[in-house]
């Protein structure tokens, strides 16, 4: 038995020879245990710790924030790009803050809104101009009135002009348009002097050359740096690309709200379409209208449907031949701009005269 206790005391302290090692890995084990026991709620505690005091600066700044921090090192999640350099200097300045990564939606660049111009029509048929389109300021409403009331008298000026603050200002001499409808004269028939985008186009029938002449010069003066476009015809029937350039060239023929009635001013409209069809007794039309997406679609089929064939009536009261007209409507089906805002709706709704070949 001896023996065997000797025998078993020498086999333990061979071990211990063997693994000297052995007693320093349990003592390493048990500090790291230490160590991660003691270190990973005192890390947590500085993360806390630094979380709220950055959120505290950036509130007190003004930046609402998410924030979060691994160690010292902190992730600041900004509402808009423009607080991005703001939150970093604000974070950086928290004591404790090793680095700060500031995260923010990427910046959307506003496109400039371009402003529009001044846009007038001046509608010239027997000795009567309807004035339409719209000015930036009540004065240049004023000198195209009393220029068209000069030349063709009060009684027979129609004022639909419309004043506009945010349209831009036109170097177009606004009471030269008046000179320009006086130089069509009085036997004009459905004469148009149009500015749009500092150009002055010029449409209808005139009596003579001398009136083209005096009218394409007055439009020159008028027009200063501008352009002028000459499309006048003396005296005879147009060819029908001509009729159809003079029926676009007049104003959107407007209508009464969510109405095929006619407002003074589509009246007005509709009154010279049919003189330059009096002055071309040849031509046949095509009466389309169009509306905006506001509604239905099945509502605007019917509403378009409506208007067209309001003008075609209008146009058979003031003497045209109902076999030189047609109407149809089109609904929201044929936009002629994209968009449903307000700009595009009123480029939309409209009624177009389609001069048949």
């Amino acid at each position: 038995m001896a023996g065997a206790t000797r025998a078993a005391s020498t086999t333990s302290w061979e071990i211990r020879k063997r693994n000297p090692l052995i007693p320093i890995g349990v003592a390493v084990v048990g500090l790291a245990a230490l160590v991660i026991a003691f270190e990973v709620p005192h890390r947590h505690s500085v993360e806390d710790n630094l979380t709220d005091r950055t959120k505290v600066a950036l509130t007190d700044a003004g930046i609402d924030a998410d924030v979060t921090f691994v160690g010292r090192d902190g992730t600041v999640k900004v509402g808009s790009a423009d607080e991005k350099d703001k939150a970093r200097q604000v974070t950086l300045g928290v004591e404790g803050v090793r680095v700060v990564d500031v995260q923010a939606p990427p910046k959307v660049e506003t496109p400039a809104v371009q402003q529009q111009s001044v846009s007038v029509k001046l509608l010239v048929d027997n000795g009567k101009v309807t004035l339409t389109g719209t000015v930036p300021a009540e004065a240049d409403r004023a000198k195209i009135v009393d220029a068209a009331k000069q030349a063709f008298g009060a009684e027979n000026v129609q004022d639909e002009l419309v004043v506009d603050a945010a349209r831009a200002g036109d170097d177009t001499d606004l009471a030269g348009l008046g000179a320009v409808a006086a130089a069509l004269g009085k036997d004009a028939k459905a004469g148009v002097v149009d500015l749009t985008e500092h150009v002055v186009t010029l449409t209808g029938t005139v009596a003579s050359q001398d009136a083209k002449d005096k009218a394409e010069a007055a439009a020159k003066a008028a027009a200063r740096s501008g352009t002028v476009r000459d499309e006048l015809v003396v005296g005879q029937a147009a060819a029908p690309e001509q009729v159809q350039k003079q029926l676009i060239a007049l104003p959107t023929v407007e209508f009464e709200n969510n109405s095929a009635t006619l407002t003074a001013q589509g009246r007005a409209v509709v009154e010279n379409a049919a003189s330059i069809l009096k002055a071309n007794p040849d031509v046949k039309v095509s009466i389309e209208g169009h509306t905006d997406l506001t509604g239905t679609a099945a509502n605007n089929q019917v509403l378009s449907e409506n208007r067209a064939r309001t003008v075609l009536d209008t146009l058979v009261s003031l003497g045209i031949s109902t076999d030189r007209l047609s109407s149809k409507g089109f609904g929201e089906s044929r936009p002629k701009v994209q968009g449903s805002d307000a700009a595009a709706n009123a480029v939309n709704r409209r009624v177009e005269f389609i001069v048949q070949q």
